[in-house]
């Protein structure tokens, strides 16, 4: 278990974390089964985060017990926000799990939000089956597309990716008023001739680009099928990494890598 095990924990102002990332997609994990997180505490979030004065990473995750699964998982973005899903960190989960149990192969149910969550160890490859996405809702401005795949997601698809300003189309998009007052994350894809498609994601709580974003992919792959009768699995490519996409009646599994960076302690 290492210095993650609750049960060497002397300090109290001292946190035990490890950092992951899924494509890029960064989160620091904490083992809080044993609570003692401080959760309603924004500004050690905020501070953990903060790539200049703090750590650096995309949200925080916890580790928890669950009486309905095999363990729970809390979320808070950078900005100190709660989330209610997201599929990378949801597969960095499954990774720091099965390291921490020395297991290369292995499934696990996670409850999350308001729903239980599978995800699966093969190796390298961690993936999670999400569930059926829903209100779906073309052209809901011109060409923007909505869908909630576990978080709300906009879809707009354009000829090239690269050529976008992602905090100033995304930042204006991100907050319209048709999301509603919690807004939306935003994504731009382009297809690409191999069939893969490029994808930048401005999420909401963090406020910015992120290298890859689980729930942002399964959002594109989805609307790309209504749109275009792309079929699965449909490989998303972010500057982080490639993310793949899988349809099935059930829902969408999500796959890609996920990997620990390093380990350390905190004090605050």
């Amino acid at each position: 278990m290492g210095q993650n095990n609750p049960k060497t924990r002397r300090n109290p102002n001292r946190l035990a974390f490890s950092k992951y990332q899924g494509a890029g997609n960064d989160f620091l994990i904490i083992d809080d089964r044993v609570p003692f997180f401080p959760t309603e505490d924004v500004h050690l979030i905020q501070r953990l985060c903060h790539r200049r004065f703090g750590i650096g990473a995309d949200g925080i995750i916890l580790l928890q017990n669950d009486g309905m699964a095999d363990f729970r998982m809390q979320i808070f973005n950078s900005d100190g926000s709660e989330a209610e899903s997201c599929g990378n960190g949801l597969r960095c989960l499954a990774r720091f799990i099965a390291d921490i149990r020395g297991e290369s192969a292995a499934s696990y149910k996670i409850w999350m939000h308001d729903q239980i969550v599978e995800a699966f160890v093969e190796k390298e490859k961690i993936s999670i089956a999400l569930n059926n996405p829903r209100d779906l809702k073309l052209h809901v401005q011109q060409d923007v597309h909505f869908i909630d795949t576990g978080v709300p997601h906009a879809v707009v698809f354009v000829a090239d990716v690269q050529k976008i300003d992602l905090n100033q189309e995304g930042k204006a998009l991100r907050s319209h008023p048709c999301f509603g007052p919690k807004g939306s994350n935003v994504n731009f894809a382009s297809l690409q001739s191999d069939g893969s498609i490029s994808v930048r994601t401005f999420e909401r709580g963090v406020e910015g680009e992120t290298l890859a974003c689980g729930t942002g992919a399964a959002a594109v792959a989805a609307i790309a099928a209504q749109i275009y009768n792309c079929s699965g699995p449909i490989r998303t490519r972010f500057s982080g990494g490639d993310l793949e996409i899988s349809f099935s009646d059930e829902g969408l599994k999500l796959a890609g890598p996920a990997v620990r960076v390093f380990e350390g302690t905190f004090d605050f």
